[in-house]
């Protein structure tokens, strides 16, 4: 009998694909929206395994009304959406999809940095709104970023990316904030997260979301950033406390914020980030290329077949007991 897979949004094809040029029966979620988490509990009912999204809540009751599940292939690299433990304990395995992502996400990180910089928000609303009547001399001033001190607040794979991405394009000065000691390729210099904070000029986040993460940069981190200072978020939306983040944007108490990600997801149209001048909100498009989302559909899939074959694999986070 085949096994059959479950994919809870309509995902490029390349992966159903290869799940079914190797005798899977693949079904996918064809409706323009998540399944509500009861009705993905009741779905996860049919099937030997799952692709899911990062906005899937796949917690402790959805797992013990799911123990049968052999795979969960998380179609992201973060899988903070899944109760890892309680997965461990029922022997389901659990994937990701490292790396694939890490050139799409820094490259959005890197556009972010050059769109506060150069106040490209207020300037486009500027002309939509038919202000635009002449070229003006002291409008829309921001900050080259040539020179600038960068600090990345978690040095991993799509940190480091960014790294090498500002420090070729632009010699920016490179610090970063990691529990290790990391080497890299453009003499960037490890400091503790306040020192970091109080001297660059950008600071970009690529930290994990977990306990000690979650909003932690908060009120006493953001007071101590540089009034001309620009801050990046490409990570996790609830590394921030958004509500401090708003009073410091509205006070000018910094520059500007870039954020691909927020909290919560998606942004209430109402949010006054999006009314803000100096806020640059986009709706989670860090992986949105053709090439990473292939990718990713790939290695999802790719993750299930191993899985099953008890070979293992790539996107492996958890040790089945």
């Amino acid at each position: 009998m085949k096994k059959k897979v479950f994919i809870t949004r309509s995902i490029l094809n390349d992966g159903q694909k290869l799940l079914e040029q190797n005798g899977y029966e693949v079904s996918v979620n064809t409706l323009d929206r998540p399944l509500s988490y009861e009705e993905l509990i009741a779905m996860a009912k049919n099937y030997d395994a799952l692709i899911t999204m990062l906005s899937d809540t796949i917690d402790q009751e959805f797992l013990m009304s799911n123990k049968h599940l052999k795979i969960i292939s998380n179609y992201a690299v973060g899988f903070n959406n899944i109760d890892i433990k309680v997965a461990s304990g029922l022997g389901i395995l659990i994937g990701n999809t490292p790396d694939v992502l890490t050139e799409a996400t820094a490259e959005v990180a890197l556009g972010l940095m050059i769109s506060a910089a150069r106040k490209f928000t207020s300037a486009n609303r500027w002309a939509k709104d038919g202000k635009w009547k002449n070229w003006h001399p002291t409008e829309h001033l921001g900050f080259n970023l040539n020179g600038k001190k960068l600090g990345i607040v978690g040095f991993g794979r799509i940190g480091q990316r960014l790294a090498d991405m500002a420090y070729s394009a632009f010699k920016m000065e490179i610090y970063y904030n990691s529990p290790n000691e990391k080497s890299n390729n453009c003499n960037a210099t490890r400091l503790p997260l306040n020192e970091l904070l109080s001297m660059c000029d950008v600071i970009s986040l690529h930290a994990p979301l977990n306990s000690i993460t979650r909003n932690f940069i908060g009120k006493p981190q953001l007071s101590l950033l540089k009034k001309t200072a620009i801050l990046i978020n490409t990570s996790r939306g609830e590394l921030i406390d958004q509500k401090a983040l708003v009073e410091v944007l509205k006070n000018q108490m910094i520059f500007a914020a870039g954020l691909d990600v927020t909290d919560p997801e998606p942004l209430p149209k109402e949010s006054e980030l999006f009314s803000l001048s100096n806020s640059f909100v986009l709706p989670h498009i860090g992986s949105a290329s053709i090439e990473a989302r292939k990718s990713m559909s790939i290695v999802a899939a790719q993750n299930i077949i191993s899985a099953f074959k008890g070979e293992n694999f790539i996107g492996r986070v958890n040790n089945k007991n």
